[in-house]
């Protein structure tokens, strides 16, 4: 971010004038020493100044977001800035925020908490404390445990219950421009302070409990435990500490929700806090992205297990906290009408028993079983007094959710496709499940999601009256696959034609599929009439397109066009060899597809020497070895064996066929011989059972031998025995 975006504003203005004016009431003492019981009558000016910037002056939450941060950033930096006491020649260089921070008068932390505290800037507070190493990070912390504990007020106990919550959620994910900033200006500051120096061997070193995130704020609460005066505060508290217990010690590795029940808890969330908040400022979509950050935070393992705290202190000082409001009375249960924070509290107690029954646990805490024991007994107490029944949200509320969800393309919700595509496509209006299908194509294109829908489909089309409906499912699930990659393409294919040569209309009633035969002609008569000119992936695209919807229909167009059109075998066999889903798979379909709608469309018709050609060129190039399968290994389209069996042995007899014929299977077994094999070891007539056919050509050679002196049959015979020597020497 550069410096002119700092200062070409009037906002930046305002907050100068707003440190300034309180600087101008704490004189004759400098701003620099505020102490925390005087912010209340100093630090109006800063407050209303920066009100005035987010609230007045800014309509749009994201903007209003964006410029709390950045004030904290600036007041941060500037604390950074006085306490490192760097020269200004090296700030004004180096620094982009040293403008706007040179017009500020000194600062000290007392003045950011307690701004963070007046303000409710918790969460964009430890957004920042993130941005620090760990070390200093913990410095950090601690001078905000020492800041809320002196002199408590209940708005102090809120602030570190709520900086704990944030601190046990971690980082967003990826950084934004500011905590980008503020980290480079967070290592600048750090290295200034830790240049190397004589005395470096001979300092002191901190105790572990120092760097200790946990132990911080463990005993930080126990400090100020007796200033929690309402049970909404304690069960705030409570979870915190249950929470912290779970992830940092018990939880070894992140548990995984079913979309189920993640989307029932959120579902939840999101209502209870639409009861509770004022409606005008209530942003779902942020609500939504909180509520799966709470939810993800309680199910992840700490990324590094405490240094200065073990659980059995962790243990006790939960038992301590909890006894004391116990005694006060705030742990009361609602036996009705829970809160976000008691239903909160329940969770976490469920969680934490279930753990701690695990024998896993009860070994590592050898000697201390009386602490785990009494854990126990008091938890398994606090629970048995949650009388009150967990809301659960409604059908149509979680559809709401989904739908919110899908159309934001929300992070964390992987498995809601498969959801919505199936389960959920009963819990909405026909239009408005297909409307949110159509507008979020693009989260269920993979082979997985579409024989969810094309289940979904089929149910759909038993059960509903509404032929256009099913018509208009069936047409957005072959746009889905449309616009799949050409390898999820083959692998739908693929899987498709395992269940039915029809593929999708195989499932479907005729009044669904009504307008394929068009769709089949303009996708071949486009690829005839482009020829040479048409691109081969879009030609593949069509093909692909009408073969998932009836992969035996595509393929007889496919034959007859190849061998029918003058010059088509050869592009036919470049698509075909491009759509490898389309191959039949051994020991899967019983015969072979490819085979099958050769034999039913053009074998028997087969009328010009141009034809045959044809065809026996068209069969040559699906037989090689072009297509690479899942191992690496060459595969053909057509197998040479399918050939040998489908189109040659059953006709080599003389008396089984016409002597045209003959020949022509003669040409075809020569041709299928030619054939590469796909190993350099075997051929691949050997895995046919060659003896049959070496009888046959026996057979035939000797009927040529014996009909050598018939003037009648001399040439053909003399046309066979040459066909029939080059396939034996073949």
């Amino acid at each position: 971010m550069d410096q002119e975006s700092w200062l070409s504003c009037e906002k930046t203005a305002v907050l100068q004038g707003g440190f300034l004016l309180a600087n101008q009431i704490c004189q004759p003492e400098p701003l620099l020493s505020l102490k925390k019981e005087d912010w209340d009558r100093i630090g109006c000016p800063i407050v209303n100044a920066i009100k005035e910037i987010c609230e007045h002056s800014l309509k749009d939450t994201k903007d209003r977001v964006h410029w709390r941060k950045r004030i904290l950033c600036i007041v941060w930096s500037k604390i950074l800035e006085v306490r490192n006491k760097e020269d200004i020649n090296i700030r004004w260089k180096e620094y982009p925020l040293f403008a706007v921070q040179n017009s500020l008068p000194d600062i000290n932390h007392t003045v950011l908490f307690e701004l963070v505290k007046s303000m409710s800037f918790s969460t964009i507070y430890v957004e920042l404390l993130l941005c620090f190493q760990p070390a200093e990070r913990c410095e950090e912390l601690k001078l905000l445990v020492e800041h809320v504990t002196s002199s408590s007020t209940e708005a102090d106990v809120k602030l570190l219950l709520e900086v704990w919550w944030e601190i046990l959620k971690g980082k967003r994910g990826c950084l934004d421009a500011l905590d980008q900033l503020f980290t480079t200006q967070c290592s600048r500051f750090m290295m200034s302070t830790t240049e190397p120096s004589p005395l470096a061997s001979k300092r002191f070193k901190p105790d572990p409990e120092s760097t200790c995130v946990v132990h911080l704020l463990f005993e930080g609460l126990r400090k100020i435990k007796e200033h929690l005066t309402s049970s909404e505060l304690c069960y705030f508290a409570l979870s915190n500490c249950l929470d912290t217990l779970y992830t940092n010690y018990l939880l070894g590795n992140a548990t995984d929700l079913s979309i189920e029940i993640k989307l029932q808890n959120i579902s939840r969330t999101v209502s209870l806090k639409k009861r509770n908040e004022v409606l005008d400022g209530f942003d779902l979509i942020e609500i939504l992205r909180e509520a799966q950050r709470d939810l993800a935070a309680t199910l992840t393992p700490a990324e590094t297990k405490p240094c200065g705290m073990t659980f059995i202190q962790a243990m006790q000082v939960t038992l301590e906290i909890i006894c004391s409001w116990e005694v006060m009375g705030l742990l009361k249960m609602p036996s009705n009408d829970p809160s976000v924070l008691a239903i909160r509290l329940k969770d976490s107690l469920d969680r934490v028993l279930t753990s701690l029954e695990q024998p896993s646990h009860a070994k590592d805490l050898v000697g201390n079983g009386q602490t785990l024991n009494n854990l126990r007994v008091t938890l398994k107490g606090l629970t048995a007094s949650l009388s009150f029944t967990v809301p659960e949200s409604s059908a149509a509320e979680v559809a709401d959710m989904s739908i919110t969800i899908l159309d934001h393309h929300l992070e964390g919700f992987e498995g809601l496709p498969g959801l919505f595509a199936s389960k959920l496509s009963q819990n909405f209006s026909k239009t408005e499940w297909i409307q949110c299908l159509e507008r979020n194509g693009s989260l269920f294109q993979t082979k997985e999601l579409l024989m969810t829908l094309i289940s979904t489909l089929t149910a759909k089309c038993q059960s509903d009256a509404d032929v256009q409906h099913c018509i208009k499912l069936k047409n957005i699930i072959v746009n889905l696959f449309s616009h799949l990659s050409l390898p999820d393409k083959n692998a739908t294919l693929s899987e498709m034609l395992s269940i039915s040569r029809k593929g999708l209309n195989g499932f479907l009633p005729s009044s669904v599929t009504i307008g394929f035969s068009e769709e089949l002609n303009l996708a071949f008569n486009s690829i005839i009439q482009s020829g040479a000119n048409s691109s081969l992936d879009a030609a593949v695209s069509a093909v692909a397109r009408v073969a998932f919807q009836n992969p035996e229909a595509t393929l007889r167009r496919c034959c007859h066009m190849a061998v029918v059109n003058i010059g088509a075998h050869t592009l036919i066999a470049e698509i075909l060899q491009q759509l490898s889903g389309l191959m039949s798979s051994p020991g899967v379909q019983k015969d072979n597809l490819l085979c099958s709608c050769l034999q039913d469309t053009v074998w028997s018709k087969l009328s010009s020497l141009q034809e045959e050609n044809q065809f026996l060129q068209f069969l040559a190039e699906m037989m090689k070895c072009n297509i690479t399968g899942s191992t690496g290994e060459k595969l053909s389209f057509l197998p040479p064996e399918e050939v040998l069996h489908v189109f040659v042995q059953p006709y080599l007899l003389p008396v089984s066929s016409s002597s045209s014929n003959l020949e022509f299977c003669l040409r075809l077994l020569q041709c299928t011989l030619s054939q590469e094999t796909r190993s350099d070891s075997v051929h691949w007539i050997i895995s046919c059972s060659p003896f049959p056919l070496l009888y046959c050509l026996a057979q035939l050679l000797n009927e040529c031998s014996r009909c050598w002196d018939q003037p009648s049959c001399c040439c053909l015979y003399s046309k066979w025995r040459n066909l029939i020597g080059l396939c034996v020497f073949t």
